[in-house]
């Protein structure tokens, strides 16, 4: 046992020694100019800290040429800075086409910048875009639900939010609730207000039905305020309140994730 221990440990010395070596070699300038894209990132980092802020914009451009979107909103806003407007518009719209909020407002930015009237209309719309550019277009969602005076349940909401709605403003979609009352089926529309990127209030009308109810009486309707607290493209938290004929009042904690994730 004992020498089957130093065996493993000598064959990690190796490796630890390398690990630990590794850093000391590193040199984002040098390495940046081998071709290295996170190296040239670290390096217009130094420069900006130095105030080198031209130099820091071609260590900026080769990582933004190497895949590295970030960087091409910060080299144009660097240019920005120094009043490059024509060329910080190439890396802007880089990262623009790779649906990054921060580039929508980047690129806002300099179209107001331009001050033309178009421009200005421009840059509203992508202002109007940015906050909804990387929300999915459709979510999923699960919702642990309590209705009064203090039933539990369960409801579960398909939401359709595609950027053709009003960049997401307008939603539609299927929502089932079980637990806290009849079971019921409904669809609805609403309307979300990006107050942030991350924070979303929507307010929803509801129609539907409910299954094994008398005859006459299984028509359903009612409506729901909510907050989404969003992490992007993946899902977000949500938090809601509601009534409807089935379910005079409840509340609900939710998750919901985008519906392509649900596929892999």
């Amino acid at each position: 046992m004992e020498r089957s221990s130093l065996e493993c440990l000598a064959a990690l010395l190796p490796l630890v020694t390398v690990a630990c070596a590794t850093p000391a070699a590193y040199h984002p300038q040098k390495d940046c100019a081998a071709g290295s894209t996170g190296a040239c990132v670290d390096w217009g980092d130094e420069l900006v800290q130095r105030g080198a802020k031209q130099e820091a914009e071609a260590a900026y451009g080769q990582a933004c040429e190497g895949g590295i979107s970030t960087s091409c909103i910060t080299q144009g806003r660097l240019m920005m800075e120094r009043g490059e407007l024509e060329g910080a518009e190439h890396p802007l719209r880089k990262a623009y086409l790779e649906e990054f909020p921060e580039a929508y407002e980047a690129l806002a930015d300099l179209y107001q910048a331009r001050g033309g009237p178009q421009e200005r209309e421009i840059s509203r719309e992508l202002r109007f875009d940015a906050p909804a550019i990387d929300k999915p277009a459709v979510e999923v969602v699960y919702h642990y639900r309590m209705g009064y005076p203090g039933s539990l349940g369960g409801a579960l909401t398909l939401n359709v939010q595609p950027m053709a709605l009003l960049s997401r403003r307008l939603d539609l979609g299927f929502h089932a609730a079980f637990g806290t009352g009849p079971t019921e089926l409904n669809g609805f529309i609403g309307y979300q207000h990006f107050a942030s990127s991350w924070a979303v209030p929507y307010a929803r009308v509801m129609l539907g039905g409910i299954p094994g109810a008398p005859l006459g009486q299984g028509l359903n309707y009612g409506g729901e305020l909510g907050l989404k607290l969003c992490a992007g493209p993946l899902g977000h938290l949500e938090f809601a309140v509601g009534s409807s004929r089935a379910s005079p009042l409840h509340a609900s904690v939710g998750l919901g994730l985008n519906a392509l994730l649900l596929l892999f």
